[in-house]
């Protein structure tokens, strides 16, 4: 968890420090959602091959990375019904790990792949070693259909509960940080700093400043340089 309000300040201090001009709270809730979106996307988009670097060896990067991710990891059960064929994700849901039954693991397979295997008496799916297809809209199409109730444990990364919001009080004219009313973002406290350069990359397109930008996007780059030598 990192506090929204820490990092509006470094926010504020920054760009008042470059003389960019002021970041109202709106435009920075606004700014904060979209950079936490991107740090949460950018754990799974990671090419783990190229987290190696000479001063770290690749277990240690991989392990920082598997606890930033694990913050979002959890399980849930669904329960479906003799003649069902079919199953919607959590709405949370971000990306799959694994889904199993009493009787073990589901496979995943491609539309053709389960076509295929459909016809073939060898691979075809059965109640004890079922096989779903992703659908759209998070729907997972099975086969066979069910002819038991079945329990469907589903391990998967969710995506942020929350949006993070720095809300306030006015007092004498000024926003002063109402912390009963905002909410923190919901990333591992290692990413505050990363936080900060991107919301002021990011701000440095809206209020279209390019040396702004220029400045965040250089400070990204070596926020992530040393988190790779942690």
């Amino acid at each position: 968890m990192v506090s929204v309000d820490t990092v509006y300040q470094k926010v504020l201090a920054l760009a008042n420090k470059e003389q960019r001009g002021y970041i109202t709270p709106q435009e920075f809730n606004l700014l904060a959602s979209e950079a936490q979106d991107n740090i949460f996307e950018s754990y799974f988009n990671s090419d783990k091959r190229k987290l190696h670097n000479e001063q770290l060896p690749m277990g240690d990067e991989l392990d920082l990375l598997e606890e930033k991710m694990n913050e979002f990891y959890t399980t849930t059960t669904s329960s479906l019904a003799i003649g069902v064929s079919s199953l919607t994700l959590p709405t949370d849901f971000y990306k799959l790990d694994i889904m199993y039954t009493n009787e073990g693991e589901v496979t995943e397979l491609s539309r053709k792949e389960a076509l295929h295997a459909q016809n073939n008496p060898l691979t075809q799916a059965t109640t004890k070693r079922p096989t779903y297809v992703k659908g759209v809209n998070s729907v997972l199409d099975f086969y066979p259909t069910l002819t038991v109730a079945t329990d469907f444990i589903i391990n998967y990364w969710r995506r942020p509960n929350t949006t993070p919001n720095w809300n306030y009080v006015v007092v004498n004219s000024k926003a002063l940080f109402n912390a009963g009313t905002s909410t923190n973002f919901e990333l591992h406290s290692s990413e505050q700093e990363l936080l900060v350069a991107k919301i002021l990359e990011y701000a440095g397109i809206t209020i279209q400043k390019p040396d702004l930008q220029q400045t965040a996007l250089m400070n990204s780059q070596l926020i992530k340089s040393e988190q790779n030598k942690r």
